[in-house]
C-alpha cells in the first residue's frame, strides 16, 4: 500500500465512482473532477489539525477505527439512487467544524476554482471526508497505531500537502493554546461537532460502498463517532456517565454508589467495549464537541466525556453541587490508566488530566474530589490502599500542572459502590475506575 494518503483516497474515486458523485451533488464529471484535487488536501490537513489539539489524536483514531469496517458489495447505481442528491450531511458537519470560521470561503475558493457550486463542493467534502478515515483506518489496523502514533505518522504526510491548499497547512495551537492575537473568551456551551444522524445506518453505509476500492468501504459515517468496535458488548444501563482509574478505561458517572447522577442532564447510557488484552473496558465518549475555556483555548473532546460532564457542569449557573447527598454528581475519567496493580499512570493518562486541569484553570473557584475504586478480587485491606494510591496519584498529576492542591482532595474507596458484577472480566474492569465530583463552585 502507498505511503501517500493523497494518493490513496484519490485512488478510492474510480471512474465508475467519480460518475456517481456528480449525480449525487448535480455536477458534471469533470467538474468534480477538478474539485477533488482541492477537496482531497482540504479534508486531510483539517484532520491533521484537528489532531493537534487536545483530546484530537483520540477522536481521530477512534473515527478512523471504526470507519475501517468492511461493507457488504452493494449495486453502485441502485445506491446512488437511494442516496440522493446532498445526503452527505454528516461528512459535512464533520468539515464545518474543523474548518470552524474558514468553512464558507474555503467552500467559495474551491468553488470558483472548480467551476461548481458552494453546495456541491460540500457534498464533496461529506463524501471524501469518512473515504479519508477509511483509509487513516487501514494504517491503524495495519500498523498497530494507537492514537499517538496515528497523530505522529499524519505529521509525515504534510509534505504531501504543501502547496495544494491556498493557505499552506501550519501547525494549529497545540494543547488548545488560543491563536495569536485572539483574545480570551467566557466559557460558552458545548458545540456538537458532529450532526445527529438522520437515515439508518445500512443506508449510510451503502453509500459510502461507491467510494472505496475493492469492497474495503467505511460503516455508517455517524457509526464513525458513536458505534463502539465489535467486542464483549455491556449494557450500560447501571452508568450514568463513563471513565475508568485501574487496570481498565471506564467513563461512567457513577461515584461513590452506583445511581450517581448527571449534574446537568438525564443519565446517558453509554456503550464501549470490554478489550481482553488490556484487561480494560474502553468507552465510546460520544461524538465530537468543541469546548472553549476562559482563556480562547479549545479542546476537542466526546459528547459524553469527562470533560464535557465537567465543563457544562462548572459553566452552568444553575447547576449547584449537592452539600448532603455526597453520592451525587461524580463524573468518572473515560481515559485514565494506570499499570496493573500499580498506581503508576500511563502516558496517555495525561492527556486526560492536562484537558480537566485546563478546565479547573478557568474555573478557578472550584473545587473537586477524586475518588478511587478497585475490583473485589486480592485482599479488601490491599484494594484500599491501592484505590487511594490511584486517587492520590491523579491528584498529584493535577496539581503539578498548576491546579492549587488546597482544590483537591483524594480518597480510596477500594471494592466499595461497585457499579458492575465483580463474577466476570468484563464487570470487574467496570468498577476499576477513578471519579471526580465538584465540590465548590
Amino acid at each position: 500500500m502507498t505511503q501517500n494518503v493523497l494518493e490513496e483516497v484519490s485512488a478510492c474515486f474510480t471512474a465508475p465512482a467519480v460518475s456517481q458523485a456528480s449525480a449525487v451533488v448535480g455536477e458534471s464529471e469533470a467538474g468534480v473532477r477538478k474539485a477533488l484535487p482541492k477537496v482531497v488536501p482540504l479534508v486531510l490537513s483539517s484532520l491533521i489539525k484537528l489532531t493537534e489539539q487536545i483530546g484530537g489524536p483520540e477522536v481521530v483514531w477512534t473515527m478512523a477505527s471504526h470507519a475501517n469496517e468492511p461493507a457488504e458489495p452493494n449495486d453502485a447505481v441502485a445506491a446512488a439512487a437511494a442516496v440522493g442528491r446532498g445526503s452527505a450531511g454528516r461528512g459535512s458537519e464533520l468539515m464545518k467544524s474543523l474548518l470552524a470560521d474558514s468553512y464558507r470561503s474555503r467552500v467559495a475558493t474551491v468553488a470558483s476554482d472548480s467551476g461548481i457550486q458552494p453546495t456541491a463542493v460540500e457534498n464533496l467534502l461529506g463524501i471524501t471526508a469518512p473515504v479519508m478515515l477509511s483509509v487513516l483506518g487501514r494504517h491503524v489496523s495495519e500498523r498497530h497505531l494507537d492514537a499517538l502514533g496515528l497523530s505522529r505518522w499524519l505529521q509525515t504526510q504534510r509534505s504531501s500537502i504543501s502547496g495544494l491548499l491556498l493557505d499552506e497547512v501550519r501547525p494549529g495551537p497545540i494543547n488548545g493554546a488560543a491563536e495569536p492575537g485572539t483574545s480570551p473568551r467566557r466559557p460558552i456551551p458545548s458545540e456538537p461537532a458532529t450532526a445527529a444522524p438522520r437515515a439508518e445506518s445500512g443506508f449510510w453505509r451503502s453509500w459510502l460502498a461507491l467510494f472505496v476500492v475493492a469492497g474495503a468501504v467505511a460503516l455508517g459515517f455517524w457509526w464513525l463517532l458513536s458505534r463502539p468496535a465489535p467486542a464483549e458488548q455491556v449494557p450500560a444501563a447501571a452508568l450514568v456517565a463513563g471513565s475508568s482509574g485501574s487496570e481498565s478505561a471506564v467513563p461512567a458517572n457513577a461515584g461513590e454508589n452506583s445511581t450517581a447522577a448527571r449534574p446537568t442532564a438525564p443519565p446517558t447510557v453509554l456503550s464501549g467495549r470490554y478489550d481482553a488484552a488490556t484487561d480494560n473496558y474502553i468507552y465510546d465518549t460520544g461524538r465530537p464537541v468543541r469546548l472553549t475555556l476562559v482563556d480562547g483555548s479549545t479542546q476537542t473532546v466526546g459528547e459524553n466525556s469527562t470533560e464535557n460532564q465537567l465543563y457544562r457542569f462548572l459553566a452552568d449557573a444553575s447547576a449547584q453541587v449537592d452539600p448532603v447527598n455526597r453520592t451525587k454528581g461524580w463524573i468518572n475519567f473515560d481515559r485514565v490508566y494506570f499499570d496493573a496493580r500499580k498506581a503508576t499512570l500511563t502516558d496517555e493518562s495525561l492527556a486526560q488530566l492536562r484537558n480537566v486541569a485546563s478546565i479547573l484553570h478557568s474555573f478557578p473557584a472550584a473545587r473537586v474530589k477524586i475518588g478511587g475504586y478497585t475490583d473485589s478480587t486480592g485482599a479488601y485491606l490491599s484494594n484500599l490502599k491501592l484505590s487511594e494510591q490511584r486517587a492520590t496519584a491523579a491528584m498529584a498529576a493535577l496539581i503539578d500542572m498548576g491546579i492549587a492542591a488546597r482544590r483537591i482532595e483524594a480518597k480510596g474507596y477500594g471494592p466499595k459502590h461497585a457499579v458492575a458484577s465483580n463474577e466476570t472480566p468484563v464487570g470487574r474492569a467496570l468498577n476499576r475506575r477513578i471519579g471526580l465530583r465538584v465540590t465548590q463552585k
